[in-house]
C-alpha cells in the first residue's frame, strides 16, 4: 500500500520541520517508498560523531522518525489531524555506520494490519501499533529500532 505522495510527503516535511527542530537539524528527508517499506534519509556530515561514524543519537532519530512518519503518512488519510506518540522503544546497534548518506528503512503495515489498527481506533479512540526499522549498509543492518506507537483521541 503506497502511503505517500507529493502533497503527503510535502506536508510530513513541513510538519516535521514545524514541530520537531532537532530533525530540522539533522536535515532528515523522504527517500523512497516500496509496498514494503518507507525509508528516510539524512546525510553523515550533520550526524556524525568525534569518530567520523553516525552519531548513536541521529540514528535512533532517523530509525524513529522512519516509523513515526510511515504512522502519520497511514493515518493522515483517514484522520485530518493524527497525534501520535511513542509509548515504548528500544534501538539495538551492530556496528558503526560510516556511509555518506544514513538510511532507515520502516517495515509498513500490512492491509490487515492497517485494518485492524483503525477498527481498534474507532471503537476504544485510541490504539497501538508495533513498527520496526533498521539503518542498512552494505555490511548489512548496522542497527535496529522496534517501538510502540500510539494513536491518541483528537481532544487529547
Amino acid at each position: 500500500m503506497q502511503l505517500s505522495n507529493d502533497k503527503n510527503i510535502d506536508s510530513l516535511h513541513r510538519y516535521l520541520q514545524a514541530n520537531f527542530p532537532a530533525l530540522a537539524s539533522a536535515n532528515i528527508e523522504f527517500d523512497s517508498e516500496s509496498d514494503e517499506y518507507l525509508t528516510l534519509r539524512a546525510p553523515l556530515a550533520q550526524n556524525h560523531n568525534d569518530l567520523d561514524t553516525a552519531f548513536g543519537g541521529s540514528l535512533y532519530n532517523l530509525a524513529m522518525v522512519s516509523c513515526w512518519s510511515t504512522l502519520y503518512l497511514g493515518c493522515s488519510g483517514r484522520i485530518a489531524a493524527p497525534k501520535i506518540v511513542a509509548r515504548d522503544v528500544q534501538m539495538r546497534f551492530r556496528h558503526p555506520v560510516t556511509e555518506t548518506v544514513l538510511r532507515a528503512r520502516c517495515r509498513k503495515p500490512n492491509s490487515r494490519q492497517w485494518d485492524g489498527f483503525f477498527a481498534h481506533y474507532e471503537k476504544a479512540g485510541r490504539t497501538s501499533i508495533t513498527l520496526t526499522s533498521s539503518i542498512a549498509t552494505p555490511d548489512g543492518n548496522a542497527a535496529y529500532f522496534d517501538g510502540v506507537f500510539v494513536l491518541l483521541e483528537h481532544s487529547v
